[in-house]
Protein backbone atom coordinates (compact mmCIF):
# COMPACT_ATOMS: atom_id res chain seq x y z
CA UNK A 1 0.00 0.00 0.00
CA UNK A 2 2.69 2.30 0.87
CA UNK A 3 4.99 1.10 -1.77
CA UNK A 4 2.23 1.73 -4.01
CA UNK A 5 2.11 5.25 -3.73
CA UNK A 6 -1.07 6.06 -1.39
CA UNK A 7 0.97 8.23 0.88
CA UNK A 8 1.23 10.22 -2.20
CA UNK A 9 -2.32 9.72 -3.10
CA UNK A 10 -3.70 10.89 0.42
CA UNK A 11 -1.20 13.88 0.14
CA UNK A 12 -2.92 15.56 -3.12
CA UNK A 13 -6.22 14.76 -1.57
CA UNK A 14 -5.95 16.65 1.32
CA UNK A 15 -3.69 19.33 -0.49
CA UNK A 16 -7.25 19.76 -2.78
CA UNK A 17 -9.15 21.16 -0.01
CA UNK A 18 -11.91 18.84 -0.10
CA UNK A 19 -15.14 18.74 1.91
CA UNK A 20 -14.41 15.57 4.10
CA UNK A 21 -17.98 14.64 3.73
CA UNK A 22 -17.59 14.15 0.18
CA UNK A 23 -17.22 10.04 -0.28
CA UNK A 24 -13.41 10.51 -1.53
CA UNK A 25 -12.48 11.81 1.52
CA UNK A 26 -14.47 9.08 3.57
CA UNK A 27 -12.31 6.03 1.75
CA UNK A 28 -10.77 3.45 4.69
CA UNK A 29 -8.21 4.56 5.77
CA UNK A 30 -7.58 8.30 4.58
CA UNK A 31 -8.75 9.82 7.48
CA UNK A 32 -5.66 7.65 9.57
CA UNK A 33 -3.03 7.91 6.85
CA UNK A 34 -3.73 12.05 6.90
CA UNK A 35 -3.23 12.19 10.45
CA UNK A 36 0.08 10.79 9.74
CA UNK A 37 1.02 13.49 7.08
CA UNK A 38 -0.09 16.31 9.58
CA UNK A 39 2.42 14.74 12.64
CA UNK A 40 -0.23 13.51 14.64
CA UNK A 41 0.62 9.91 14.52
CA UNK A 42 3.33 7.77 13.83
CA UNK A 43 3.46 6.05 9.82
CA UNK A 44 3.35 2.83 11.98
CA UNK A 45 0.33 3.75 14.35
CA UNK A 46 -1.33 5.28 11.03
CA UNK A 47 -1.15 2.11 9.15
CA UNK A 48 -2.01 0.37 12.05
CA UNK A 49 -5.15 2.22 12.63
CA UNK A 50 -6.10 1.94 9.05
CA UNK A 51 -6.20 -1.94 8.75
CA UNK A 52 -7.86 -1.45 11.60
CA UNK A 53 -10.43 0.56 10.01
CA UNK A 54 -10.34 -2.09 6.59
CA UNK A 55 -11.47 -4.68 9.30
CA UNK A 56 -14.09 -2.86 10.87
CA UNK A 57 -15.07 -1.98 7.65
CA UNK A 58 -15.44 -5.77 6.03
CA UNK A 59 -17.31 -6.85 9.27
CA UNK A 60 -19.88 -3.90 8.28
CA UNK A 61 -19.86 -5.39 5.50
CA UNK A 62 -20.80 -8.61 6.24
CA UNK A 63 -23.19 -8.39 8.75
CA UNK A 64 -25.05 -6.28 6.24
CA UNK A 65 -25.26 -9.17 4.25
CA UNK A 66 -26.32 -11.43 6.49
CA UNK A 67 -29.17 -9.31 7.43
CA UNK A 68 -30.30 -9.06 3.63
CA UNK A 69 -30.33 -12.98 3.63
CA UNK A 70 -32.18 -13.41 6.97
CA UNK A 71 -35.27 -14.98 5.72
CA UNK A 72 -33.69 -16.78 2.74
CA UNK A 73 -33.48 -20.34 2.37
CA UNK A 74 -30.18 -22.15 3.07
CA UNK A 75 -28.86 -25.06 1.23
CA UNK A 76 -27.22 -27.64 2.33
CA UNK A 77 -24.24 -29.48 1.40
CA UNK A 78 -26.22 -32.62 2.12
CA UNK A 79 -29.26 -33.64 0.68
CA UNK A 80 -31.43 -36.19 2.54
CA UNK A 81 -31.08 -39.56 2.64
CA UNK A 82 -27.84 -39.68 -0.19
CA UNK A 83 -24.60 -38.87 -0.18
CA UNK A 84 -23.11 -35.42 0.38
CA UNK A 85 -23.27 -33.16 -2.96
CA UNK A 86 -19.55 -32.91 -4.26
CA UNK A 87 -18.14 -29.21 -4.96
CA UNK A 88 -17.29 -29.26 -8.64
CA UNK A 89 -14.66 -27.84 -10.32
CA UNK A 90 -13.21 -26.58 -13.02
CA UNK A 91 -13.06 -29.22 -15.99
CA UNK A 92 -9.76 -29.49 -18.02
CA UNK A 93 -9.48 -29.70 -21.54
CA UNK A 94 -8.79 -33.70 -21.48
CA UNK A 95 -11.72 -34.34 -18.48
CA UNK A 96 -13.72 -32.49 -20.96
CA UNK A 97 -12.54 -34.55 -23.87
CA UNK A 98 -13.28 -37.96 -21.87
CA UNK A 99 -16.37 -37.21 -20.43
CA UNK A 100 -17.69 -36.41 -24.52
CA UNK A 101 -16.45 -39.69 -25.14
CA UNK A 102 -12.88 -39.10 -26.78
CA UNK A 103 -9.94 -40.64 -25.34
CA UNK A 104 -7.76 -37.91 -23.99
CA UNK A 105 -4.37 -37.39 -25.14
CA UNK A 106 -4.83 -38.99 -28.28
CA UNK A 107 -5.42 -37.22 -31.80
CA UNK A 108 -7.90 -38.88 -34.42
Amino acid sequence: MVAAGVLDEVRALVARGLDPALPAMKAVGLRELASHLSGERTLEEALSAAKQETRRYAKRQLTWWRNQLGDWERLSLYREEEEPLRQTSKATPDSSAASRGASSGSKP
